[in-house]
């Protein structure tokens, strides 16, 4: 009887250590939404198989639901679009379809953007004193659009950053700073006062990252990695789009004669105008 005790209270504390459980499962860990805080800063701071659409918002824990705006504003959006075909898509295993790029002070550009391995790839240079090096597509000029892609920073240092820019005018526009240190920002208003929002992402390297962004009407909002990141129901005056090409741009910063390089995929726009 003794050794059957023995063995009983071991079989408990084997089965405790290896998360065992009598009629169910250990619960999943809770998922995780990005923190935000509310700031002012000033300005400085053929149909490829391969494509997707946007994927529904996955179930979540009634303890930790996502923000109101999530099914007020995004979801609605998400779902007009599902499954539908991109006005706007390029995956980069093609000749250049239309992206371009400046050098400062070289009045001969616009230049064709460097496109390497089925990526599109933006390289700020070490040397020089210049901090912000962007390139544009003028086919991604819409007033109301959901755009999607993927990119990935190379492996430079962790002050680099990537930014998403729509100018309304030439000193209003919402832009969205994802850095390397895994941090955001989310930037809008006139450029003398921009309001924004900021918070912290989880990334694993060298893992792409999908980024989602949602302009329509006066509001804004932003995804990562399929979770909602950050809205602003008042990130611009109307749906007024800046007449020039480059209204629409991607820009990669680092601190000046530093190298960084972040590359791009994927890339998928959908014309909220043009639904049906």
């Amino acid at each position: 009887m003794r050794s059957r005790n023995r063995n009983y209270l071991l079989a408990v504390v084997l089965c405790s250590a290896m998360a065992c459980t009598i009629g169910g499962t250990p619960g999943a860990l809770p998922a995780t939404t990005p923190t935000a805080a509310q700031t002012r800063t000033p300005l400085g701071a053929a149909l490829p198989t391969r494509f997707s659409t946007p994927s529904k918002l996955p179930p979540t824990p009634q303890e930790f639901p996502y923000p109101r705006w999530v099914a007020d504003f995004a979801e609605p959006i998400l779902e007009s679009v599902s499954g539908r075909r991109p006005e706007f898509q390029d995956d980069f295993t093609q000749l250049n379809r239309g992206w371009f790029y400046f050098i400062s002070g070289n009045r001969r550009g616009p230049f064709y953007a460097h496109l390497q391995e089925g990526t599109l790839w933006v390289k700020l240079p070490e040397a020089g004193e210049d901090r912000d090096f962007m390139v544009y597509n003028p086919r991604l000029i819409r007033k109301n659009f959901v755009l999607s892609m993927d990119f990935q920073f190379e492996p430079t240092q962790p002050p680099d950053s990537v930014r998403f820019q729509f100018d309304q005018s030439a000193d209003q526009s919402v832009a969205v700073d994802l850095f390397k240190n895994k941090t955001w920002v989310m930037h809008w208003g006139p450029h003398n006062n921009w309001q924004s929002e900021t918070g912290s992402y989880d990334y694993l390297a060298p893992e792409r990252i999908r980024i989602l962004i949602i302009l329509q009407g006066d509001a804004c909002a932003a995804y990562l990695n399929d979770v909602p990141l950050a809205y602003a129901g008042d990130c611009r005056s109307g749906d007024e789009v800046r007449s020039i090409p480059w209204a629409v741009t991607f820009h990669v910063r680092a601190a000046p004669g530093h190298l960084a390089i972040a590359s791009f995929d994927n890339v998928r726009l959908w014309d909220l105008d043009r639904l049906p």
